[in-house]
């Protein structure tokens, strides 16, 4: 119960220290807030307090839906890795012999589910869902349609969300650019989501549906923070309508669905792995700079850009409701993800779970580290929006590490939510 309350603390913290960082503090609208808040907090307490079976057992509950989606998107992995091992042989194989290799082993999984997420947008599911979400998350919080739409979008794809509503973003506000341009930073897409869950699921099953969930709270948890820190102060063009249609480019067949979609899963594939190699490289260059110059001053035990990140996290990570002998440990995980990528900091969490890590931390930490929350996506999302509005481009590069931060909170303030309602309930974690 001592860390739970902590958590709680934590999120209130973070909701302050985001008004505290408002544009305009006399401006702002509460509806969303508060609307954010209760949806967070709702959302939760489905996905960890809700009984597993309904009405004496002949229904399933959200608990055993959450189960069984976990267990679904484990055996999707299981079997789509049949794809990866007939293109690459042994390499694409997890075992002792090849060692890991992310390239052939990982990477190859945004292919598969690229091409599932484009089917199932071709077959009219997808529209179907995310139409949903965007009308409650649109009533509750009383956004607009437009910025609803894009948000709830990204529960389940990643940049591509800006093109469903392309026709509106031309005559969007600052606030509703903020908020999308958040909204994609601080989820993660489903392609690469199962990148995550074949880092974790052998030692933690349950990983699939907490960050599938975790993509759900950060919708709220976006509006919480970008209608805190920059207010809606404009008239949105979509603020009164009832809901946008999804912008898309059809495609005239299944096949040619599943086409597109490996050949759009291939670019982002391709793309991660040479943003890997790149910062990755360059951090270790600017490491080793850091570290001579060091020397030469005459310090004896030099330290790292990361360890400098992680120091700046520990009262964050603590405040999640974090044990004390784990702070360290999640603060370096969250440190990393800022230059790394969150590819890295979720494999230095798989190490924490092999390892026998803390499950309250294993779990809190899987929420706070489940967002395209670093430097190298704030100019993809920039700059990938900013080519579908050119107009907005120099608007939204004025608040670029800005919503950098703002996309940290809303990570933080889901590590928080997961913090606050586990208390060791049995088969949250396995």
């Amino acid at each position: 119960m001592q860390y739970n309350l902590i958590s709680l603390a934590g999120f209130s913290f973070l909701i302050v220290f985001a008004w505290i960082l408002s544009d305009a503090r006399s401006r702002i609208c509460w509806r969303p807030i508060i609307g954010g808040i209760l949806l967070q907090f709702i959302f939760a307490v489905l996905l960890f307090c809700a009984p597993e079976k309904l009405l004496g057992g002949s229904i399933p509950g959200t608990r055993e839906m959450f189960v069984l989606f976990s267990d679904m998107f484990n055996k999707l992995i299981e079997h789509s890795r049949q794809g990866i091992v007939f293109v690459f042989g042994k390499l694409g194989e997890t075992n002792d012999t090849t060692g890991f290799i992310l390239a052939f082993q990982v990477l190859p999984f945004i292919i598969i589910f690229s091409s599932i997420i484009s089917l199932l947008y071709y077959i009219g599911l997808m529209q179907v869902v995310i139409r949903a979400f965007a009308r409650l998350f649109t009533h509750t919080m009383r956004t607009s349609a437009a910025e609803s739409l894009s948000a709830s979008a990204n529960i389940f794809v990643g940049i591509e969300a800006s093109l469903a509503i392309r026709p509106y973003l031309a005559k969007m506000t600052r606030s509703e650019l903020f908020t999308i341009i958040v909204a994609g930073m601080a989820s993660v897409a489903s392609s690469v989501l199962a990148v995550y869950v074949s880092f974790l699921n052998r030692d933690f099953p349950m990983i699939a549906g907490h960050l599938m969930s975790a993509s759900l709270l950060s919708v709220p948890a976006t509006f919480i923070i970008t209608k805190l820190m920059i207010p809606e102060t404009g008239v949105p063009e979509t603020m009164n309508v009832a809901e946008c249609r999804i912008h898309a480019d059809p495609d005239t067949n299944w096949i040619e669905s599943i086409i597109n979609g490996a050949s759009n899963g291939a670019k982002l594939a391709f793309g991660v792995g040479i943003t890997l190699i790149a910062f990755v490289g360059l951090l270790g260059i600017f490491e080793g700079s850091l570290g001579f110059l060091q020397v030469k001053a005459g310090i004896v035990n030099p330290v790292t850009l990361i360890e400098i990140l992680s120091w700046a996290f520990y009262p964050f990570t603590y405040m999640m409701g974090i044990r004390p002998e784990d702070v360290g440990i999640v603060s370096h995980m969250l440190g990393t993800r800022i230059i790394l990528t969150e590819i890295p900091a979720y494999l230095d969490l798989a190490k924490f779970a092999a390892n026998g890590g803390d499950p309250r931390t294993l779990l809190i930490a899987s929420y706070a580290l489940c967002g395209f929350t670093h430097v190298a996506s704030m100019a993809i999302f920039i700059g990938g929006t900013g080519t579908l509005a050119p107009n907005q481009l120099p608007t939204m590069t004025k608040f670029g590490p800005k919503a950098l931060l703002a996309a940290t909170f809303v990570t933080l303030l889901n590590g928080c939510t997961a913090g606050i309602f586990y208390w060791g309930q049995a088969g949250i974690l396995r």
